[in-house]
Protein backbone atom coordinates (compact mmCIF):
# COMPACT_ATOMS: atom_id res chain seq x y z
CA UNK A 1 0.00 0.00 0.00
CA UNK A 2 1.02 3.56 -0.88
CA UNK A 3 0.58 5.94 1.80
CA UNK A 4 0.54 9.80 1.11
CA UNK A 5 -0.21 12.14 3.51
CA UNK A 6 -1.94 15.62 2.22
CA UNK A 7 -2.83 16.68 6.05
CA UNK A 8 -2.27 20.20 7.17
CA UNK A 9 1.50 20.46 8.60
CA UNK A 10 0.13 20.91 12.18
CA UNK A 11 -2.18 17.32 11.63
CA UNK A 12 0.50 15.27 9.80
CA UNK A 13 1.52 13.29 12.90
CA UNK A 14 -2.20 11.89 13.41
CA UNK A 15 -1.78 9.66 10.24
CA UNK A 16 -0.34 6.86 11.98
CA UNK A 17 -2.81 6.85 14.61
CA UNK A 18 -6.20 7.43 12.45
CA UNK A 19 -4.79 5.26 9.69
CA UNK A 20 -4.17 2.36 11.93
CA UNK A 21 -7.47 2.71 13.16
CA UNK A 22 -8.97 2.58 10.02
CA UNK A 23 -6.89 0.11 8.61
CA UNK A 24 -7.47 -2.29 11.61
CA UNK A 25 -11.29 -2.18 11.57
CA UNK A 26 -11.18 -2.90 7.87
CA UNK A 27 -8.92 -6.10 8.25
CA UNK A 28 -11.51 -7.33 10.87
CA UNK A 29 -13.81 -6.90 8.70
CA UNK A 30 -12.10 -8.86 5.67
CA UNK A 31 -11.15 -11.76 8.31
CA UNK A 32 -15.17 -11.86 9.07
CA UNK A 33 -16.73 -11.33 5.83
CA UNK A 34 -14.11 -14.19 4.58
CA UNK A 35 -14.75 -16.77 7.48
CA UNK A 36 -19.07 -16.09 7.02
CA UNK A 37 -18.27 -16.24 2.59
CA UNK A 38 -16.39 -20.07 2.94
CA UNK A 39 -19.06 -21.18 5.47
CA UNK A 40 -22.19 -20.16 3.39
CA UNK A 41 -20.28 -21.76 0.87
CA UNK A 42 -20.50 -24.91 2.37
CA UNK A 43 -23.55 -24.67 4.01
CA UNK A 44 -24.92 -24.45 0.36
CA UNK A 45 -22.86 -27.13 -1.00
CA UNK A 46 -24.32 -29.51 1.38
CA UNK A 47 -27.93 -28.18 0.94
CA UNK A 48 -27.32 -28.83 -2.63
CA UNK A 49 -26.72 -32.15 -2.11
CA UNK A 50 -29.80 -32.26 -0.66
CA UNK A 51 -31.52 -31.05 -3.22
CA UNK A 52 -31.53 -27.08 -2.65
CA UNK A 53 -30.87 -24.62 -5.20
CA UNK A 54 -28.02 -22.43 -4.15
CA UNK A 55 -30.74 -19.55 -5.46
CA UNK A 56 -33.00 -20.59 -2.60
CA UNK A 57 -32.60 -20.34 1.43
CA UNK A 58 -31.49 -23.47 2.86
CA UNK A 59 -31.54 -24.99 6.21
CA UNK A 60 -28.44 -23.09 8.73
CA UNK A 61 -28.73 -20.39 6.10
CA UNK A 62 -30.69 -17.83 7.75
CA UNK A 63 -29.35 -18.81 10.66
CA UNK A 64 -25.42 -17.80 9.46
CA UNK A 65 -26.76 -14.71 8.28
CA UNK A 66 -27.97 -13.57 11.30
CA UNK A 67 -24.68 -14.77 13.37
CA UNK A 68 -22.70 -12.39 11.05
CA UNK A 69 -24.77 -9.50 11.20
CA UNK A 70 -24.00 -10.26 15.18
CA UNK A 71 -20.08 -10.62 15.38
CA UNK A 72 -19.85 -7.71 12.60
CA UNK A 73 -21.77 -5.35 14.88
CA UNK A 74 -19.32 -6.56 17.66
CA UNK A 75 -16.69 -5.06 15.63
CA UNK A 76 -18.12 -1.70 14.15
CA UNK A 77 -20.63 -0.64 16.92
CA UNK A 78 -17.76 0.65 18.93
CA UNK A 79 -15.66 2.06 15.77
CA UNK A 80 -18.82 3.51 14.39
CA UNK A 81 -20.41 6.90 14.85
CA UNK A 82 -24.47 5.80 15.71
CA UNK A 83 -25.04 7.78 12.20
CA UNK A 84 -23.29 5.30 10.35
CA UNK A 85 -24.71 2.57 12.06
CA UNK A 86 -28.23 3.78 11.27
CA UNK A 87 -27.51 3.64 7.23
CA UNK A 88 -27.65 -0.75 8.55
CA UNK A 89 -25.05 -3.22 8.38
CA UNK A 90 -24.66 -6.85 8.02
CA UNK A 91 -26.88 -7.31 5.15
CA UNK A 92 -24.24 -8.05 2.54
CA UNK A 93 -20.69 -10.18 2.19
CA UNK A 94 -18.93 -11.64 -0.53
CA UNK A 95 -15.81 -12.59 -2.37
CA UNK A 96 -13.58 -10.75 -2.79
CA UNK A 97 -14.27 -9.26 0.93
CA UNK A 98 -15.22 -5.82 0.58
CA UNK A 99 -11.79 -4.31 1.85
CA UNK A 100 -10.22 -6.82 0.40
CA UNK A 101 -7.62 -4.65 -1.30
CA UNK A 102 -6.04 -3.23 2.21
CA UNK A 103 -3.16 -5.07 2.43
CA UNK A 104 -2.98 -5.16 -1.69
CA UNK A 105 -1.95 -2.92 -4.13
CA UNK A 106 -3.31 0.30 -3.76
CA UNK A 107 -3.42 3.87 -2.37
CA UNK A 108 -4.58 5.69 0.40
CA UNK A 109 -4.77 9.62 0.70
CA UNK A 110 -4.74 10.78 4.22
CA UNK A 111 -6.26 14.61 4.42
CA UNK A 112 -6.69 16.24 8.05
CA UNK A 113 -7.21 20.19 8.08
CA UNK A 114 -9.12 20.67 11.18
CA UNK A 115 -8.80 19.24 14.40
CA UNK A 116 -12.37 17.36 14.66
CA UNK A 117 -12.06 15.54 11.36
CA UNK A 118 -10.10 13.27 8.88
CA UNK A 119 -10.49 11.88 5.60
CA UNK A 120 -8.79 8.61 4.12
CA UNK A 121 -9.16 7.85 0.84
CA UNK A 122 -8.27 4.92 -0.94
CA UNK A 123 -7.86 4.14 -4.48
CA UNK A 124 -7.62 0.44 -6.09
CA UNK A 125 -8.96 -2.03 -8.57
CA UNK A 126 -11.61 -4.95 -8.43
CA UNK A 127 -12.09 -5.66 -11.41
CA UNK A 128 -12.70 -1.55 -12.04
CA UNK A 129 -10.47 1.04 -10.66
CA UNK A 130 -12.93 1.84 -7.45
CA UNK A 131 -12.52 4.09 -4.47
CA UNK A 132 -13.40 4.38 -1.19
CA UNK A 133 -13.63 7.57 1.02
CA UNK A 134 -13.77 7.24 4.91
CA UNK A 135 -14.49 9.97 7.08
CA UNK A 136 -13.55 10.04 10.94
CA UNK A 137 -14.44 11.79 13.34
CA UNK A 138 -13.08 13.08 16.73
CA UNK A 139 -16.28 12.23 19.08
CA UNK A 140 -15.94 13.02 22.71
CA UNK A 141 -12.44 12.72 22.91
CA UNK A 142 -12.74 9.65 20.56
CA UNK A 143 -12.09 8.85 16.98
CA UNK A 144 -14.96 7.14 15.14
CA UNK A 145 -15.90 6.05 11.45
CA UNK A 146 -18.57 8.53 10.53
CA UNK A 147 -19.49 8.38 6.65
CA UNK A 148 -18.11 5.37 3.77
CA UNK A 149 -18.70 6.05 0.47
CA UNK A 150 -17.96 4.51 -3.02
CA UNK A 151 -17.13 5.51 -6.04
CA UNK A 152 -14.98 4.69 -9.56
CA UNK A 153 -12.22 6.69 -10.93
CA UNK A 154 -14.47 6.63 -14.33
CA UNK A 155 -16.96 9.03 -12.11
CA UNK A 156 -14.50 11.57 -11.66
CA UNK A 157 -14.97 13.24 -8.28
CA UNK A 158 -18.56 11.92 -7.88
CA UNK A 159 -19.11 9.96 -4.38
CA UNK A 160 -22.04 8.11 -3.54
CA UNK A 161 -22.90 7.05 0.52
CA UNK A 162 -22.16 3.38 1.29
CA UNK A 163 -22.43 1.75 5.16
CA UNK A 164 -19.53 -0.11 6.38
CA UNK A 165 -20.78 -3.26 5.31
Amino acid sequence: MELINESSEKFRDKQEELCGFLFELLRKINILEKEIYERMQELRAKNEKLGIPKNQVGPGEKELKGKYKERLGEIVIPACTEKLIGKRYGSSFGNPQKYGYIDGDCKAIFIMKTAGRAVVETYYKQGVDSKHKFVLRDVGGIWLLDEVYYGFASDGDKWYSDNVR
